[in-house]
This record gives C-alpha cells, structure tokens and sequence, in this order.
C-alpha cells in the first residue's frame, strides 16, 4: 500500500486482482476438455467482455457468441485438453487490466493418447463492466509447441 492509497483503496486492488485471476481459472477450466467433452461454453464465452477479441492463433473471433463457436470448432479432435495458466502478472489501470500469463497445455487424442504439449505466453486485457470485470481481449505468442499438435492443427494456424 502507497502512503497516497487508504486502505479501502488498497482492499479494492487486492479484490480487482482476484477477481481477474479468477477470471483467468475460469477461462482455463472452461477450455478444458475431458472424456470428450468440452466445458460450458456457454459459460466461458460469458467470461468475455461484449465486444472482446479472441486470437489464440487460430483466426480471430469477435464478442462472445463468435468465441463460443470458434470454440465448439476448435474442441472437436481432442479427447483430452488442460490448460494450466501460470506466473500471472496483471496490471490495474482503473476499470482496465492488462495480463500476461504462460499457458501450459497437454492435449490427447483418440488416435494419440500420449500427451501433446503447447506453451503460450498470452497478452491479455481486461475490463470493469456492470456485471464485473470481463476479458477485453485474448491474444496469443506462441512459445513451443509438440510436432504432433503442429501438424493436427497447420491448417489453423496463422
């Protein structure tokens, strides 16, 4: 806490950032897949701001009923999807939020039950809304990737 900051101040940035790191968990359990069954992407897609953007690498969606269906489409092959988010650091800039944080992957297939890793650094921003605060965006830098998950996917990537 600065010597500017009250203490109600200081409660509220402390509650901005858990409230978005929570948002970032959600976001990862929302992307998992298990038994072939994908998340509420109902749900996740809610987790996002009504005129967010959405760019892991493979096309663009925009607002939430696009991220649900790009969604839907990218969750088909896999069998099995966890997402780690890990090292967060967000910065608070009133009703808006900047985030980056590495994302840890394993991914497994009917035809390839041996894990397939990705990592990512993702760039995110986020914003204060009526309902609390929502992703703003979603963009992606890709730091490695399994051959495996490379060739399943070429077709997507940008």
């Amino acid at each position: 806490m600065s010597e500017t900051q009250s203490l109600e101040q200081e409660v509220q940035r402390l509650r901005d950032l858990e409230e978005i790191r929570t948002l970032k968990h959600k976001y990862s359990y929302g992307a998992n897949i298990i038994d072939g069954k994908s998340g509420d992407l109902k749900a996740f897609a809610a987790l996002f701001a009504e005129d967010a953007t959405f760019d892991v690498g493979m096309g663009e969606a925009r607002g939430p009923a696009e991220i649900e269906a790009m969604m839907k489409e990218l969750t088909t092959q896999w069998r099995c999807a966890m997402h780690y988010m890990l090292n967060p650091v967000i910065e608070l800039d009133g009703d808006r939020a900047t985030g980056m944080v590495t994302g840890l992957f394993a991914f497994t297939s009917d035809d390839n039950p041996s894990p397939v890793w990705l990592s990512n650094i993702y760039r995110d921003s986020f914003v204060r809304t009526a309902d609390g605060w929502r992703i703003q965006s979603v963009t992606v830098q890709q730091t490695f990737a399994d051959p495996v998950f490379l060739e399943g996917y070429s077709e997507h990537l940008q």
